[in-house]
């Protein structure tokens, strides 16, 4: 027990070493691709490769930073606080335009991964890619996945949005705060927000709210988009 817990605090350090150095190397350089997520991820990966101790500890062994990182999702509903007279004028427009993106989302997934020959377990593993992931891990074992591949999908989905995505919405000349944030939370998730904070405190507060309900809403569109895709499928022969 008393080992265990020294493995955790070590490991916590370990963290946040690697996160103090992405986030010093990404403000010096202000390179997307220097991220302080992909940045940190990067050092962690690298310092196990180099020890050769297994992930697998690290990972069943960070149970106060998987706490922690539920709890600063949560923390961004004080900004929605903050914020709440504002969101709540354009409620119906929010939740149209989260709708429409979880849809979409789920959708395009399909669309691209059934006429690649795509069996069902893949399918339900990358469909819910644009759900943070406590969301996506449960829709995932719900539907027929594999979680960790799933958790991997969403977290390269929320680093490539976060990098590519302030680009995107520069070019297509999305610049309200709202929109850049429930844009960037919709699409990214955690590290979308953060990213979308950033920017403004608006943008992190729209970006958390695009969490909630992107999960929410994707949550009920995959159980009934599934059987469907099994009849495509069945149909299809593959």
């Amino acid at each position: 027990m008393k080992s265990a817990v020294i493995l955790e605090i070590l490991f916590i350090l370990l963290t946040l070493a690697a996160y103090t150095v992405g986030r010093y190397v990404y403000r010096r350089s202000g390179y997307v691709w220097l991220h302080s997520v992909i940045t940190a991820t990067l050092l962690v990966i690298l310092f196990f490769a180099a020890t050769g101790v297994d992930l697998a500890l690290y990972e069943s062994t960070t149970r106060v930073i998987k706490y922690l990182l539920n709890l600063s999702v949560v923390s961004f509903g004080y900004l929605l606080h903050k914020n709440f007279d504002f969101i709540r004028k354009r409620g119906a427009s929010i939740l149209l335009a989260n709708f429409a993106g979880s849809l979409i989302a789920v959708l395009s997934v399909a669309a691209v991964a059934i006429p690649l020959g795509a069996d069902l377990e893949l399918i339900a593993t990358i469909l819910p890619r644009s759900v943070t992931t406590p969301i996506a891990i449960v829709i995932s074992e719900q539907t027929g996945g594999v979680v960790y591949l799933t958790a991997v999908i969403v977290i390269l989905s929320g680093i490539f949005g976060a990098v590519t995505g302030p680009w995107v919405l520069k070019k297509a000349g999305i610049t309200t705060p709202l929109g850049y944030g429930l844009a960037l939370g919709a699409s990214s998730h955690g590290i979308g927000t953060a990213k979308a904070l950033e920017a403004g405190a608006l943008q992190g507060a729209a970006g958390g709210l695009a969490i909630a309900l992107m999960g929410i809403f994707t949550s009920v569109i995959i159980p009934l988009i599934i059987p469907i895709i099994k009849i495509i499928i069945f149909k299809l022969g593959v």
